[in-house]
């Protein structure tokens, strides 16, 4: 039985209204209860070894603590996130290239193990002590809002999380309230109030003033989820983002969604963080942005004459591949404008008309590392979840996502796009596998090259942190970064 979100949510609050057992959070149980089938969930976890992955955490975080390269400047930019990378073969070993970095609406959590769980929901719990610090309002209640996708997939893993949260503060001794849009109480007597809505829900009922983020007029102390943030369409909120977002008395989890939103500016946090990433093996690719249809073919015109290298666009804010196309060196450029009208239309097909794609980035098309899988040749990413841990990013697990296609030139998406959510809305879990020993020997990899992309991921967070005003005021981009 397949429920609408409206549904899903009155599910979800009647499931957190009641006693939730460790044995009611079995990802089978649990997603039976919400009229979910999770049972490719639960095998994906279960390809997760906690033992490899300790020892390559524990080997990234030595590695990095000689200099303290992922100790964080500011403890209020970061608090949970995810990147993904893709692999080269290099006549030097392996080399990892950055494909994106995902904010606090990192979604898949679900399939990594329960220890891996804690100590990334503890990323988020250092926001929420931040909030209860620094709560101004009157009633001493803290507001939370948890933002969801309509029609959301993933819902499974916001009870999950919200759970450890409700355990973890109910173990401090605060007492905790869940709501939605439709039973939301502020005068209820509980301290800290979670409120879980969807994205469209929120964007008709927040406001902003004095410094403020407003549900329904009352003060929110924390936004999980910077899907939120970014959909509010106040002229004040959204010119203080630009001037300077700490000045928002609303804690977002991130603050550095301007830069996970634009993969030409994560990639210009990488090129800034060059000298201390080289160490661990990051390969660089040209890249530059592009902000209107015309910038952009004439870029691509450009790029291609001068490099005799392939190309792939990517719009702006987008996930699931949608809108990531390949220009091929040898591609017509009286072809560009309709390559670039193609990748808007998938764009808006999945996001519709509230979002744009640009400005769009223009990356180098690397050469892809290749496995065999299921009697086929594939492109593979891997992606890592990070969390802020005391002033520091550490990292967490991840997980391997295999491409659809077979590889043959690379210029069908499905060939490299390998997003387990990119096709039809559906989530195919099938194509991923955890990290473990025998995931070392399917992608030809190393422990050495896990402990490299670990502390590739903390450290770029951590630099992304430490350059953001740097970043997000570039403006140099009539130049390609190479």
């Amino acid at each position: 039985m397949i429920l609408m979100q409206e549904d899903l949510l009155t599910k979800f609050l009647e499931l957190m209204s009641s006693h939730i057992t460790d044995t009611d959070l079995e990802l089978i149980k649990l997603g039976n209860s919400l009229g979910l089938d999770l049972v490719s969930f639960e095998e994906l976890r279960a390809s997760q070894q906690d033992t490899f992955i300790d020892n390559i955490r524990n080997k990234a975080l030595e590695k990095m603590g000689k200099n303290q390269d992922n100790f964080l400047t500011k403890n209020n930019f970061f608090y949970s996130g995810s990147i993904d990378f893709m692999v080269s073969d290099e006549p030097e070993g392996k080399k990892f290239f950055l494909l994106e970095t995902n904010g606090g609406s990192h979604r898949g959590l679900s399939i990594i193990t329960k220890k891996q769980q804690s100590l990334l929901y503890n990323g988020y719990l250092e926001a929420i002590y931040q909030a209860i610090n620094k709560n101004e309002r009157r009633d001493n209640k803290v507001l939370i809002l948890i933002g969801v996708p309509v029609n959301d997939s993933l819902i499974h893993e916001k009870v999950i999380m919200i759970e450890y949260f409700r355990k973890t503060l109910k173990s401090k001794g605060y007492k905790v309230k869940i709501f939605n849009k439709d039973n939301f109480d502020v005068n209820f007597r509980a301290e800290i109030l979670f409120l879980i809505a969807d994205y469209l829900q929120l964007s008709t009922s927040l406001s902003y003033f004095e410094n403020w983020v407003k549900y329904r007029g009352e003060n929110v102390s924390l936004l999980i989820g910077d899907g939120i943030a970014r959909r509010i369409n106040n002229e004040a909120f959204i010119k203080q983002v630009k001037k300077d977002i700490l000045k928002i008395k609303t804690l977002i989890v991130n603050p550095i969604f301007r830069v996970t939103d634009d993969k030409s500016l994560t990639y210009l946090g990488s090129f800034l963080s060059k000298d201390i990433l080289k160490k661990y093996n990051l390969r660089y690719l040209l890249f530059t942005k592009a902000f209107d249809e015309k910038d952009l073919i004439e870029k691509l015109k450009h790029l291609i004459k001068r490099y005799k290298k392939s190309f792939i666009i990517k719009p702006s804010g987008g996930s699931g591949g949608a809108g990531v196309i390949p220009v091929s060196k040898d591609e017509k450029p009286a072809n560009f404008r309709k390559i670039v009208e193609e990748s808007k239309k998938e764009f808006f097909d999945k996001f519709m008309k509230d979002r744009n794609p640009f400005p769009y980035t223009i990356q180098e098309k690397a050469d892809f590392s290749l496995i065999t899988w299921r009697g086929g040749t594939h492109t593979f990413d891997l992606r890592i979840y990070l969390a802020q841990n005391k002033g520091r990013v550490i990292p967490i697990g991840g997980l391997a996502r295999i491409a659809r296609g077979n590889f043959t030139l690379g210029l069908d998406k499905q060939e490299f796009v390998v997003n387990l959510s990119g096709y039809d809305g559906q989530i195919e879990v099938e194509r991923g596998i955890g990290f473990s020993k025998s995931t070392c020997k399917l992608l030809n990899l190393s422990e050495e090259d896990f402990i490299n992309m670990f502390s590739i991921g903390c450290v770029l967070f951590a630099n992304i942190v430490k350059y953001h005003k740097k970043i997000i005021n570039f403006s140099e981009w009539d130049k390609v970064i190479e």
